[in-house]
């Protein structure tokens, strides 16, 4: 279940974090087989939307382990950071003015040929490791350094830590929304 959301401190993220990813990887491995490679023309898979994750996630530990003296020479000091809501609202706002994702996150897949079953199970693997990954990086933070880290978003900008955790959060749910959509399901987001 897709529910509101406004976590802050780093508990209560790692919980969503937990959270959020198991709804990511259940309802994903949920889609038939049969279903999981197919799409519309101009719209992503389910496979094309996990892969996208897996990559979107990948992106964001890789940013989680860069050092925070580091950070702070490349992309400036960090200011306060905004809650949940506001930072999704802004988000939501950019997508609904033709923001995209950038090439270098879009997944495309062709339907393999094969074994079908064991090309989704690959796709699934690499997301279950790079959400891992991204709950692994984010143990290795305190709760009051979230705040001083800032980090690149090919959307948003510069982003706290704290922020880039909450987009995550909410961007893992937003595509398994689009695949309910996609599917003829209703999509959950609150």
């Amino acid at each position: 279940m897709i529910q509101r959301m406004d976590p802050y401190m780093l508990p209560e993220i790692q919980a969503e974090l937990a959270r959020t990813n198991n709804t990511v990887t259940e309802y994903f491995a949920a889609i038939p087989v049969d279903v999981f490679f197919e799409h519309p023309p101009q719209v992503w898979s389910p496979a094309e939307n996990l892969g996208h994750l897996s990559k979107s996630v990948r992106a964001a530990t890789l940013g989680l382990r860069v050092p925070q003296a580091v950070s702070g020479l490349i992309w400036g000091a960090a200011a306060a950071s905004r809650r949940y809501p506001q930072l999704i609202a802004e988000y939501k706002d950019k997508l609904e003015t033709g923001a995209q994702s950038p090439p270098e996150f879009v997944a495309e897949m062709d339907m393999p040929t094969g074994d079908l079953a064991a090309a989704k199970q690959a796709v699934l693997q690499r997301w279950q490791q790079s959400a891992a990954k991204l709950e692994s990086a984010l143990a290795g933070w305190k709760d009051e350094d979230l705040d001083k880290a800032r980090l690149p978003h090919p959307v948003l900008g510069k982003l706290t830590v704290r922020e880039l955790v909450f987009f995550t959060l909410y961007h893992n749910l937003h595509h398994v929304n689009d695949v309910r959509v996609l599917l003829g399901e209703k999509a959950q987001e609150a």
